[in-house]
């Protein structure tokens, strides 16, 4: 077996894919909207709830906030440590789509302002699963690799997967492994 010195691991291929799919349902749910939608205000809008009626029909709006997402600006959102639940919970506060709330707040990160919501707030810390996520997450971040798992099972007798999340959980709180990583960690 070659020994992997990448420090992808199988959980962020997955991350990606899963990004990637709810980005283009997103995409593709706003753009069946635009096309199914006319130029009228919405119900919102007429009743003066605060919500913003254009004149222009909305496939301009969904174009124009696909041109706001750029490279640069996913970098600050997804540098400065926000998860795909935090822009759900932006586009919910703005009343915009997921895109545009990850484009405005990449904006904001950029022009040294601040986002109304903190990165990883909107995490649900009390359901297992995330918490198993992030512990997993925090071990291949750390540099460790599918074999610094087993390395770590077979010291601990335990089962790869119950070793990655303990070392993961430890490195969450500070706590150092009695192995190195032999990947590279994530910066």
């Amino acid at each position: 077996m070659t020994p992997r010195t990448s420090t992808t691991g199988s959980s962020r291929r997955a991350a990606a894919v899963g990004l990637v799919a709810v980005t283009l349902t997103v995409g593709a749910a706003g753009l069946s909207d635009a096309l199914t939608t006319d130029d009228r205000p919405s119900a919102g809008a007429a009743a003066g709830d605060g919500a913003a009626g254009t004149d222009a029909p909305a496939t301009a709006d969904t174009l124009a906030a696909a041109e706001e997402y750029t490279q640069e600006r996913a970098d600050a959102f997804w540098g400065a440590d926000y998860v795909l639940e935090d822009a759900f919970a932006l586009a919910e506060l703005w009343d915009v789509d997921v895109l545009e709330a990850k484009a405005r707040a990449g904006q904001m990160l950029l022009d040294g302002q601040p986002v109304p919501i903190a990165p990883g707030s909107s995490l649900d810390l009390t359901d297992p699963e995330t918490v198993a996520q992030l512990e997993l997450v925090a071990f291949w971040d750390a540099g460790y690799t599918s074999d610094d798992g087993a390395a770590l099972a077979a010291l601990w007798d335990v089962d790869v997967t119950e070793a990655k999340a303990t070392a993961g959980r430890m490195l969450r709180e500070g706590q150092p492994l009695p192995i190195g990583p032999s990947g590279t960690p994530v910066p």
